[in-house]
Parts: structure tokens; C-alpha cells; sequence
């Protein structure tokens, strides 16, 4: 601390005796005390709040203060925008040549699969639904007849039938908007295993030669994705049915 001498402010002497009594009652702690009193002089303990050759530190105006401020909180809104980005609004897909729609994605006719356009085709699927029922009633009644791998194989025939009946049925609502269920008697196998396998074998390759040739003349996408995976189904259970009858011979 650095002690300075101040002057009298009034420019008159000071009681020294005087100011010691009153001094000592307000401030009995000498140790503390800012003001020294020795002798004739009065001096006061400045603190030292810089170092020789440096400017004490000037007060911020309050425009100064409320530009910091405002530095300060300037990070924290660019993150808040970040956070919560503005969002380009989409544009409403409107009709094809409008103004609004010209360069809208969701313009034009989009290629339907399973829709109206495909109604040519209810009259197969009605024809195709009637054969998968018959095959499916064909297969339950050859595994109620036979025993072992046999039976298997013909009950697995059964579900696939069955499984295509509810396809082209889900198909033909699609296209149609209405229900189809067909009316078939169970068929009237022979007696005999084997010919009611045989006759079954036939049965078979039809089922894959009508299911191929509606493929080709169809022009729904997905009904040719149908066609063509039942015919792979009809080749493959005549393939079946040939391996059990050389496994009975």
C-alpha cells in the first residue's frame, strides 16, 4: 500500500489530539485503519489497485454493457437456430399443367398395378380361382387316401393351392372392387393311388400351362409377377407327384 499525505480541507490545521480521541471510538482497531494519524499530519492508506505505469481498469457505459450483453447471448441463439431450423415449406402437388404443379414431384399418372385398368383380366382370375380351388380339394383328398411322404407331400399340395386361391381372390377385389367365390364339387379321383395320381399329374400341368399363357397376355405387372410364380408352383408339383409314383413302382 502506498500512503499519501491529504491536506487539510479547509485549509486550516487539524486538532491532532482531537481527531485521536474521536478516531480511536469509531475505529479501535488501529491494525485495519485506513486514515494513520502521526504527529501534526493526517494520512490516509490508499490501496494499490494497479501497478506503476498502468491504467486502472475505466467502467463500461451502458451502451457498451448492453452490446457485451448481447455478444453473449449471441452464441446461444445461433444454436437455438440450429436446433430448430427453419423450414423450407413443400409446395402443394396441385394438377398436371397447372402453374403451381409444374415443378411439383407428385405430378402425372403414376403406372397402377391392380387397379381398374386391369379389369380385362377378372375373367381369367374367376377361371384361375376355380382351378386352384379344385387342386386344393384334389390335395386334401389324395392325403386323406395315402400315408407316410406321400400323404406330406399331398397336404403340402393342398396349402400351396390354397395359398393361390387367396392370392388371386386379394387380386381380383383389387381390380374389381368385389368378392369372388367359386362354387366347384371336389373332384372325382380313381380308386386306385396311382391313378389318382396320374390323373392329378395331368391336372398339374395345366394348372402351369394356364397360369403361363395369362402371363403373356396380361398387362398388369404385378398379375405377371402372380401368373408366372403359380405356373413355377404347377411345374414343380407335377415334379413331386412323378417322384412319388417311381418311388411306388
Amino acid at each position: 500500500m502506498e500512503k499519501i499525505t491529504l491536506p487539510p480541507v479547509s485549509g486550516e490545521k487539524i486538532d491532532q489530539d482531537t481527531f485521536r480521541r474521536v478516531w480511536d471510538r469509531v475505529m479501535p482497531d488501529q491494525t485495519n485503519s485506513p486514515i494513520a494519524v502521526e504527529g501534526d499530519s493526517v494520512r490516509t492508506v490508499v490501496p494499490e489497485t494497479a501497478a506503476p505505469g498502468q491504467t486502472s481498469p475505466q467502467p463500461e457505459s451502458p451502451g457498451q454493457e448492453g452490446q457485451t450483453q448481447e455478444t453473449q447471448l449471441e452464441p446461444e441463439k445461433l444454436d437455438h437456430e440450429e436446433q430448430n431450423p427453419e423450414r423450407t415449406p413443400v409446395p402443394s402437388c396441385t394438377a398436371q399443367g397447372t402453374e403451381t404443379g409444374a415443378g411439383c414431384p407428385c405430378t402425372g399418372e403414376p403406372e397402377l398395378c391392380l387397379g381398374e385398368g386391369s379389369s380385362g383380366d377378372s375373367r381369367r382370375l374367376e377361371e384361375l380361382m376355380s382351378m386352384a380351388r379344385r387342386g386344393m380339394l384334389a390335395g386334401q383328398a389324395l392325403a386323406c387316401r395315402t400315408g407316410g411322404s406321400c400323404a406330406r407331400a399331398m397336404g403340402n399340395l393342398a396349402s400351396d393351392h390354397r395359398l393361390a386361391l387367396k392370392r388371386l381372390s386379394a387380386a381380383y377385389f383389387l381390380i374389381t372392387g368385389k368378392r369372388f367365390r367359386p362354387c366347384c364339387p371336389s373332384p372325382e379321383l380313381p380308386s386306385s393311388v396311382c391313378l389318382a395320381l396320374r390323373e392329378q399329374f395331368i391336372w398339374e400341368q395345366r394348372w402351369e400351362h394356364c397360369n403361363r399363357q395369362a402371363a403373356e397376355h396380361t398387362q398388369d405387372p404385378c398379375l405377371k409377377a402372380l401368373y408366372e410364380e403359380l405356373g413355377q408352383e404347377g411345374k414343380l408339383h407335377a415334379g413331386t407327384i412323378r417322384s412319388l409314383l417311381e418311388q411306388m413302382t
